[in-house]
């Protein structure tokens, strides 16, 4: 006779991520993980950008502007990071994106971390021309209030000395886009067959193409995939900080106007101080991009598409 105490109880296992975005910022991953998210058959974890891989037992400690984001969503020990996909259990895909695994900002450490936990992940990367990636980021951080400098050339120079000061790894825009090096760990720690590489290009002008093919690479029904990618995190501008901060009040003009006219009037203004930033000059695009030729020509090999496209003017 066997008693219920002589029962040896079979542990479950954690479900993990089988895939991870891995960036870079401002190439579209914010818009693929809401897409994924909508997917019956896959499982994104609570926190977008857990970063748990590049500060596994050693929490964010950046100085200057936005550092405090990283201190606020940094994921830094692995139960707190398993917790994220409790609930996981029966979904064919289960993922994160974390932007800063594909950047500048330590990228080896960060491979061999994510190797040593997750050594058969699928790796996830869009690639965007590295100049206007760059823009893009700058721009984004002057909408966010984190960078301080209104030229984008003045901010490149400046990069540098912020890295010296401990600065997030956001503002390291022109090092952010050196595809080759920061990919390289990548490759030489997993399989060809576990990483995709995709190009801004495909995610705005073949979606659906892109899209299918990602469905093979992490085994989802492509029926249930949407055709296409919603536009998140777009970056705008306002005319007038002050107005801005204004209208955010919940109470102004309250004394002043009925409610319905202070609505309409609010919308118009909102409307009104909105606009896009201004486009990348030429000049300074072109000075960017040469900077970047041997990197491109090196990935080109890496990853296996041409991308002359992007060496030449638009």
């Amino acid at each position: 006779m066997v008693h219920c105490s002589e029962f040896l109880w079979e542990v479950m296992p954690v479900p993990v991520p089988n895939f991870l975005m891995i960036g870079p910022p401002k190439c579209g991953t914010t818009a693929l993980y809401g897409t994924l998210a909508g997917h019956p058959q896959v499982f994104m974890s609570r926190v977008k950008e857990p970063y748990f891989f590049a500060f596994e037992d050693h929490p964010p400690a950046f100085a200057g502007p936005g550092a405090e984001h990283y201190c606020q969503h940094a994921v830094t020990d692995w139960e707190s990071y398993q917790a994220l996909f409790s609930g996981a259990d029966g979904y064919a895909a289960i993922g994160e994106a974390s932007p800063l695994y594909l950047t500048h900002y330590q990228p080896a450490q960060t491979a061999e971390a994510i190797r040593r936990r997750l050594p058969d992940v699928r790796l996830v990367a869009v690639l965007r021309q590295p100049a206007e990636r760059a823009y893009s980021q700058f721009t984004y951080r002057r909408q966010q209030g984190h960078e301080p400098l209104r030229d984008f050339a003045a901010a490149l120079a400046a990069e540098d000395q912020r890295i010296a000061a401990n600065w997030p790894p956001a503002c390291r825009y022109r090092r952010n886009g050196a595809y080759f090096s920061n990919l390289t760990p990548y490759f030489e720690r997993f399989p060809r067959e576990q990483l995709r590489i995709y190009l801004y290009d495909d995610l705005k002008d073949r979606p659906a193409e892109m899209l299918a093919d990602l469905c093979g690479f992490l085994h989802l029904d492509p029926a249930l995939m949407p055709g296409t990618v919603a536009p998140r995190n777009v970056t705008i501008w306002q005319r007038s900080q002050a107005l801005g901060s204004l209208l955010r009040q919940p109470g102004w003009t309250k004394a002043l106007l009925p409610t319905r006219l202070r609505r309409a009037l609010g919308s118009r203004l909102r409307a009104w101080n909105r606009v896009k930033p201004p486009a990348l000059e030429p000049a300074l695009r072109a000075d960017l991009t040469l900077g970047y030729r041997e990197e491109l020509l090196r990935l080109q090999d890496l990853i296996g598409r041409d991308l002359g496209h992007w060496l030449v003017a638009p």
